[in-house]
C-alpha cells in the first residue's frame, strides 16, 4: 500500500511550517504518511483545477490550504462544512474516496490563539484586512461576543464584510482615537521580504491591550514591535497556525492531536 501523502497549497509555500509540525506529528503517532509543499502557481487558474482533480491519482490524503487559494478552492469542493460556507473559505481538504470536503479550522485556531491572552466577549476588537482569514476571526470574534470592527485598504471590500457579518467599518484616521482592545493583523503587511512594513505604528496602538499577527515569517513582525513599543501584549502567527494545525490532524485522522510534538517542532522552526 503506498504512502498517503498530505501537504499544503498554496503560493508562495516554500517558507511554510506546517511540514514540520504534521510530519512531526506523523511520526509521534506512528502514521505511515508525509507531508509536503504544494507550491502552485495562481498565474493559470487550471493549476488549482488540476491539482484537486488529480488528489486520488497521488495518494494525496488531504491537504491544508493558504494564500492565495482559501476561497477559489471552495469550487472544486464536493462538499464543505457550516462553518467553511458561512465564512466563504476553505483551509483544510479532507479527501475521502475521491469526494473533496471542505473545511476551516481558522476560525477555531485564531480564537485559541486568542483566548491564551485575553477574553473575547465584550472586547472592542479591530480585524485589519478583509480576505479569507479576516472573514474567519470575523466569524469567530462575533461567535465569542466581541463588538468587531473591521479595516481594509479597499473601503469596498470592508463594506461587504462588514454588512455581512453584521460588523462596522472604520476610517483609518479615526482607529487611534476608537479606545480598542484588540487589534489583529490579517494583511500581508510585514510579511517577509517587506518586514520592516507595519500598517499601524506605536502611537495609534495606545490603550490597546493585545495585539495579533498573523504572519509567521518573520514571526516578531513590525507590527509586533509597535505594539511592544505602546504597551500591548502580543500573539504570533505561530499560535494561530499550531492551533488551526491541531484542527486539521483532527479532521484527518479523528482523534486528538499531539500539540505539545507539534508545538516543539514549530518552535525549533521559527525564524526571528
Amino acid at each position: 500500500m503506498k504512502k498517503k501523502v498530505y501537504g499544503i497549497v498554496g503560493h508562495p509555500v516554500k517558507h511554510s511550517l506546517s511540514p514540520v509540525m504534521h510530519n512531526a506529528a506523523f511520526k509521534s503517532e506512528g502514521i505511515d504518511a508525509e507531508y509536503k509543499v504544494f507550491d502552485i502557481d495562481p498565474s493559470n487558474e487550471e493549476n488549482l483545477a488540476n491539482f484537486c482533480y488529480e488528489t486520488e491519482l497521488n495518494n494525496i490524503a488531504g491537504f491544508s490550504v493558504t494564500m492565495p487559494y482559501k476561497l477559489e478552492i471552495m469550487k472544486y469542493m464536493d462538499n464543505y462544512d457550516p462553518i467553511s460556507k458561512i465564512v466563504g473559505s476553505v483551509n483544510t481538504v479532507e479527501n475521502a474516496d475521491s469526494v473533496l470536503n471542505g473545511y476551516n479550522t481558522d476560525v477555531t485556531g485564531a480564537v485559541q490563539a486568542l483566548k491564551e491572552k485575553s477574553d473575547i466577549k465584550g472586547k472592542k476588537v479591530l480585524v485589519l484586512g478583509a480576505g479569507g482569514a479576516a472573514r474567519a476571526i470575523c466569524y469567530g470574534l462575533n461567535e465569542y461576543g466581541a463588538d468587531v470592527y473591521v479595516f481594509n485598504r479597499t473601503k469596498g471590500k470592508a463594506d461587504e464584510l462588514a454588512k455581512e457579518f453584521n460588523i462596522e467599518t472604520i476610517d483609518f484616521r479615526q482607529i487611534p482615537e476608537a479606545d480598542f482592545d484588540i487589534v489583529i493583523n490579517t494583511t500581508p503587511v510585514g510579511m517577509s521580504p517587506n518586514s520592516n512594513e507595519s500598517l499601524l505604528h506605536a502611537d495609534q496602538l495606545k490603550g490597546v491591550k493585545v495585539v495579533m499577527d498573523i504572519i509567521t515569517n518573520p514571526i516578531k513582525t513590525q507590527l509586533l514591535k509597535e505594539a511592544e513599543k505602546a504597551g500591548a501584549e502580543t500573539i504570533t502567527g505561530a499560535r494561530m497556525l499550531l492551533h488551526q494545525a491541531c484542527g486539521q490532524f483532527e479532521i484527518w485522522f479523528g482523534k486528538s492531536a499531539p500539540i505539545e510534538v507539534m508545538e516543539k517542532a514549530l518552535y525549533e522552526n521559527l525564524k526571528t
